[in-house]
Parts: structure tokens; sequence; C-alpha cells
């Protein structure tokens, strides 16, 4: 019998919600038996002010911040028992998140409904919402 749920792409922005999106995608993952991807897309404006000390300018700001966001949940998934890898990107969350379930042909999306994102929330609608009515795989968002 095959699995439905194979990989499962966990977003993550540092926020509470993508925690716990994260720890859903985890349960879910290893009830599966899948893997998960951990997935953090770093704005161009972001993130924001105050939520990390400034970043550094340059090219070394992406990696920087995904550092930031990471050192938050590496113990989660140390202590999940499931196989998971790693992905950072730049650019426009909901964009990033699609093309790279598209790239890597996900089975599931598990994101969270609330992110730190206010910016992109206000001018393009939730990133939620956009990866919800573009992902071409199921997509589960976490209250």
């Amino acid at each position: 019998m095959n699995r439905f749920i194979k990989k499962v792409l966990a977003p993550i922005d540092g926020s509470e919600s993508s925690k716990k999106s994260l720890e859903m995608a985890l349960a879910m993952a290893k009830a599966a038996g899948a893997t998960v991807t951990v997935l953090e897309v770093v704005e161009e404006f972001g993130p924001l002010p105050g939520y990390y000390e400034a970043a550094p300018p340059g090219r070394e700001r992406v990696k920087w911040i995904a550092e930031q966001r990471f050192e938050k949940i590496h113990t989660v998934l140390e202590e999940s028992g499931v196989k998971w890898d790693r992905e950072v990107r730049e650019g426009y969350p909901a964009d990033q998140i699609v093309e790279v379930a598209k790239e890597g042909d996900y089975d599931l999306i598990v994101i969270g409904s609330r992110g730190l994102s206010v910016l992109g929330r206000f001018l393009l609608g939730s990133v939620s919402d956009r990866v919800v009515h573009h992902a071409e795989c199921s997509v589960t968002v976490v209250r």
C-alpha cells in the first residue's frame, strides 16, 4: 500500500503560529511515516522591527535572520523522531511556499494561520490564504 503523505512542507516565520503549525506538521509526518522540510522565507522588508535585533546588512542578512528563527525550533525538530531537512529562500513568502511545494512535489503544506508579516497581510492578504488558493497540493492551516 502506498502512503498518501510522503513529503510535508512546513513554512516557518518565527511566530507562535508557525511554531504550532510545525508541531502539527511533525505529528502528521510521524503518523504517516513522512519527511518534513522546514521552509524559512525571509522577506525583503522583514522581519518586523523589534522582533529580532538588527540584522546585518548585505548578503549575510538572510542567513542571519534564518538562524534566529531556526534556533527557536531546532530542539522541537531533533526531539520529534521525524526525518527532516531545511530550506531557506528570500522573497514574498506565499509565492516562495507555493513554488517550493511545486518544485519539490510535496503532498502537504502545513502552515500557521497568522504570521509576522503585518505589512504583507495588509497589502496582499494573508500568506496562508494565498497559499491555500495557489498551492497545487493539499494545505492544512493551523490556528
